[in-house]
């Protein structure tokens, strides 16, 4: 590597800071240092317990040169690296970062919260022990999923890429989403103090950005819950994906180079839908497991029953998102719950993440409109899913949502942010109206 047409190259475009020393004087200097083979070989001869001390001043004379040949790269990338366009990339990654560190911590603490309620409800008494004990085993099962397979991170994205602010916002999005993919995360037990007071959970961060490690400072009692891989200094891969659709139609719009937007959307969708068929692969392999399995062939038979109705949800689902986006909108289903727009691509995209575990970012240009359009209607979701909400009765639930809660705190905080909405958006995303005057047609 120290002789290769890299480190030559690299000399050539920095021999203006270093005048008095280019390749030439580079190569003069380290060969006798490092081709000292006769050199070695006497050495140990002389006395064989030489060899680790000579292997070592070895090791450290290449790792001084490596060194230099690492830090004259580093000024060519440098130089012709674009400092504005960096500065935008970090800005951008560093959001996506609070934003997966946040999503996730609420997630895990939602998760570790259900061993310390399982306690406090076995002593009221009040909840039936059935369901505490599939409560505690649904957290054991997501700890070891992310543990073994990773963590799946779901962005759901309402942009509009015919506008152009709203455009480079996905396409930030979707460089920050690479560097994502850099990112594990690693847990260790308090010592001491807490570093933040009266929380459970804190994180610090360090690496570069090639390799970044986040890692939650968690109390004893929450760090005693984890697998043993992650107490024992295991990391967990994230592996975020991106699933946009704009909440109006597309129909006529272009991105660029004669690519339409609602094209430019399908792309995006069907490189996430293929990253989310790999995460399932693996969360299959993983559930699926021999070495999970119980020895006799009777309940292994009924363990690998248990996991096929799920799985075969999920491939319903996955082909299911296939059909959104291989088949265009028409006029055809424009009064259809998805509307033209195809925004029922996003609650299916968010069922088929949220049954392999994934944790969900919602996102539109402000963070205040659409944003939570999308996650009242989210809540009203969970509710018939998780908890026995009549389905006739979602659009009724989705508005009490919208007129508290979320969606008016966050407005609260963004005054005079403006409202970006289109008017022609689905029901779904709709604002309730008020019921016209006494008197009014």
């Amino acid at each position: 590597m120290l002789r290769g047409a890299v480190v030559a190259r690299a000399f050539e475009q920095t021999k203006c800071f270093t005048p008095g020393r280019g390749l030439q004087e580079f190569q003069q200097e380290m060969e006798p240092k490092v081709n000292c083979t006769k050199k070695l070989r006497l050495h140990v001869k002389q006395n064989p317990w030489n060899l680790p001390s000579s292997v070592q001043s070895l090791t450290q004379t290449i790792a001084k040169y490596v060194e230099e040949v690492k830090t004259r790269l580093l000024l060519v990338l440098l130089q012709y690296t674009d400092s504005e366009i960096q500065l935008r990339r970090d800005m951008v990654f560093c959001q996506s970062l609070v934003a997966a560190v946040c999503t996730f911590s609420e997630h895990l603490l939602a998760v570790l919260n259900q061993f310390n309620n399982v306690g406090r409800e076995s002593e009221q008494d009040s909840s039936d022990p059935q369901d505490l004990q599939e409560a505690q085993e649904a957290s054991c099962r997501w700890l070891e999923q992310i543990a073994s397979a990773g963590l799946l991170i779901h962005f759901q994205s309402l942009l509009s890429p015919n506008l152009t602010d709203e455009q480079a916002m996905l396409e930030d999005t979707q460089v920050a989403l690479i560097d994502l993919e850099k990112v594990t995360f690693y847990f260790q037990q308090f010592e001491g103090e807490p570093l933040v007071a009266n929380m459970p959970m804190s994180y610090q961060v360090e690496g570069t950005r090639q390799a970044l490690k986040v890692c939650f400072h968690l109390e004893s009692f929450y760090f005693s819950q984890l697998p043993h891989r992650l107490k024992n200094g295991g990391g967990v891969k994230i592996y975020p994906v991106l699933f946009t659709q704009a909440l109006e139609s597309m129909e006529g719009y272009y991105y660029r180079d004669n690519v339409s937007v609602e094209e430019y959307q399908a792309q995006i969708n069907a490189a996430s839908l293929d990253k989310v068929k790999q995460y399932y692969k693996r969360l299959r392999a993983f559930y699926l497991d021999q070495s999970n399995m119980p020895p006799s062939s009777a309940p292994k038979a009924a363990l690998v029953d248990k996991w096929m109705c799920p799985f075969n949800a999920l491939e319903e689902l996955y082909r299911l998102m296939e059909s959104f986006i291989s088949c265009r909108r028409t006029a055809a289903c424009q009064y259809t719950a998805c509307g033209a727009s195809g925004v029922g691509l996003l609650s299916v995209a968010s069922e088929l993440c949220s049954r392999l575990g994934a944790s969900h970012i919602v996102m539109c240009n402000s963070g205040v409109h659409r944003c939570t359009l999308s996650v009242t209607l989210e809540q009203a979701i969970l509710l018939a899913r998780n908890h026995g909400l009549p389905p006739r009765c979602i659009m009724q639930a989705t508005d009490v949502m919208r007129k508290q809660g979320a969606r008016v705190q966050n407005s609260a905080k963004n005054l005079g942010v403006r409202d970006r909405t289109p008017s022609s958006v689905p029901r779904l995303y709709k604002l309730c109206q008020p019921p016209p005057p006494d008197g009014d047609p």
